[in-house]
């Protein structure tokens, strides 16, 4: 099991709560406002509201589909589809929302997962760019996305974040109003701060070709820039509909395709062509006084030649029995990559444990 998992556990859980919890109080809250519809006029205006109720159930939807559907199941695509929901949800409360309180409330659950989405994004993008995580670098940004979190609880508290809030109904739905106040600028300071290291470790990846084509980091700079995008007209045009809640749910597919097309890509890499050139890579490494001679490896085991170039890497750093953290540090790849890379080699070489690797190789020496 990767060291990383853990870390999310309790995350995974906290947000799959409020995620039950919120589809529960948004649900009630748009039947109600459905029965309510008698005539032809409040059908029409309702639409906004029915948008925002499908775009939660679409992100509910995409939520539990990865969870039942995904193999190879990753923690931060878990918290980043649950923050999406949380945000629909949000959205979708607002807008069926009675009250000033009601829709204060509802402010407040759509910040859940728009306070954390971008740091969810963020390590996505950097495992798919091949960093490694840095525990500390995670923590700051975590203390970061907190200290903002609570900035944007106090509305109703605190004048910090909303000076006022008055709630107006337009397009069959409610619609908050709000006044800013003095600490609200620093939301905009923290989007940015995430946009901008997403840009950069993309930007990175790209000089120090972290991918052998330029075809995924030029993908993620482009959903990037896109978010950035809708993030800016949203804030520059006075629109009656959050366009984000849509943006979300098509950055969910964007992402998932383009991990996708790594690990296919790196599962379906050419095989080494030759038993020679297998040799030249591993030997390189080896020390000959101790590992037996590769040649004697492949005579004796010919399962080792299917191994892809990558997968030839890890399985010399498991001859010399390194951990899997260490493995990620030394290929600059991340643990889950490893542990991928790992279970790949174990398939084509019909084994369970680095325990038979060992065993293998004491019987060819």
């Amino acid at each position: 099991m990767s060291s990383k998992k853990p870390m999310y556990k309790k995350a995974v859980c906290i947000f799959a709560f409020a995620a039950v919890i919120s589809l529960a109080v948004v649900l009630s809250s748009s039947f109600t406002v459905f029965a309510a519809s008698t005539n032809t006029a409040d059908k029409a205006e309702f639409n906004k509201t029915i948008a925002y109720v499908t775009t939660s159930f679409i992100s509910f939807a995409l939520l539990i589909g990865y969870c039942v559907v995904a193999k190879n199941k990753e923690a931060p695509f878990i918290l980043l589809f649950t923050a999406v929901f949380i945000i629909n949800l949000g959205y979708a409360f607002g807008s069926s929302s009675k009250t000033l309180e009601e829709a204060l409330l509802a402010n407040k659950i759509s910040y859940v997962g728009s306070v954390f989405l971008p740091l969810f994004m963020l390590i996505i993008i950097m495992d798919e760019c091949r960093y490694s995580r840095n525990k500390l670098f995670l923590a700051v940004l975590m203390c970061i996305s907190g200290g903002i979190f609570f900035l944007t609880m106090t509305p109703g508290y605190t004048t910090w974040y909303y000076e006022s809030a008055e709630l107006i109904f337009v397009n069959g739905g409610a619609k908050l109003v709000k006044t800013y106040g003095p600490l609200h600028n620093l939301y905009f300071v923290y989007l940015i701060l995430y946009f901008s290291l997403m840009i950069a470790a993309i930007v990175l990846a790209m000089i120090k070709k972290k991918h052998s084509s330029l075809k995924i980091p030029s993908a993620l700079l482009a959903l990037v820039f896109c978010n950035i995008l809708v993030w800016f007209i949203e804030q520059k045009v006075n629109l009656n509909f959050e366009f984000l809640s849509i943006s979300y749910i098509v950055t969910e597919f964007y992402l998932l395709s383009l991990y996708n097309m790594m690990y296919l890509s790196s599962v379906s890499t050419p095989h080494i062509s030759s038993e020679n050139e297998t040799l030249k890579i591993v030997n390189d490494d080896f020390d000959s006084g101790f590992i037996p001679d590769m040649q004697d490896i492949i005579k004796a085991w010919p399962a080792v030649a299917q191994l892809t170039t990558r997968e030839i890497e890890v399985f010399k750093e498991l001859i010399l029995n390194k951990r899997r953290k260490d493995i990620a540090e030394e290929l600059c790849v991340s643990e889950n990559t490893v542990k991928k890379h790992i279970t790949n080699i174990f398939t084509k070489l019909d084994i369970s444990s680095r325990a038979e690797i060992m065993s293998m190789l004491l019987k060819i020496k």
